[in-house]
């Protein structure tokens, strides 16, 4: 699998990204190894530290994270 980076803009002016998560982000997100491969939705919050993210949802697919990324308007 190819990790691919969708990356934009919410309403409220936070980052939203779909990717791959980091061992780190997950271990920190209490996330097993298993439940961490995959893409993810998530939104980086203004604190500036990469660990301080929301993951607001799994991405199940590529072809899901593509579509979901052309709802959000993400590129």
């Amino acid at each position: 699998m190819t990790d691919y980076y969708l990356s934009g803009t919410s309403n409220t002016g936070e980052q939203l990204i779909i990717a791959p998560i980091s061992d780190e982000v997950a271990a920190a997100q209490n996330i097993t190894d298993s439940e961490s491969i995959g893409y993810f939705l998530y939104q980086k919050n203004n604190a500036g530290d990469r660990l301080d993210i929301s993951i607001l949802a799994k991405v199940t697919s590529e072809e899901a994270a593509f579509e979901l990324g052309r709802i959000l308007n993400l590129k």
